[in-house]
């Protein structure tokens, strides 16, 4: 990576796009990252995610997608259907963060290829901790 490139990276927040439902988990995963000088957008439902990511420019994708799998409208899988099936958000890693915390819910989850998984409540250290992992991997 080049200087120029080096130094973007450092000037440039990282942008996550938060997809939950619930307002009270929203406003936590919402200020956790903030806290530690994340840029984050919000969506309320898949269909919500899928509207704002169409406007971005390539410039502007989130870097990683943290996504409940529960919701109206449009749920978690289908988002992730809809990143893998879309060039411009197929690289974008997926965590799901959902209370379906069963060993089968979490295979299915992997199974489709979601890049991690929490289970609700979570532990912001660990969201932190895979956040910072899978920059590392796209990076």
């Amino acid at each position: 990576m080049n200087k120029t490139k080096q130094l973007e990276a450092l000037t440039i927040a990282t942008r996550i796009l938060v997809v939950e439902d619930n307002p009270d988990v929203l406003f936590n995963i919402m200020v956790t990252l903030e806290a530690n000088n994340y840029e984050v957008e919000i969506a309320t439902n898949g269909k919500e995610a899928v509207n704002k990511l169409l406007e971005k420019t390539e410039v502007n994708i989130p870097q990683i997608i943290i996504s409940d799998i529960m919701m109206p409208e449009m749920d978690g899988y289908e988002l992730y259907q809809f990143l893998k099936n879309n060039l411009q958000f197929k690289n974008i890693p997926l965590i799901f963060l959902s209370a379906l915390a069963t060993p089968d819910d979490i295979r299915f989850a992997k199974f489709l290829g979601a890049n991690d998984y929490l289970t609700k409540p979570f532990q912001e250290e660990k969201l932190l901790e895979l956040i910072t992992q899978k920059l590392s991997e796209i990076r």
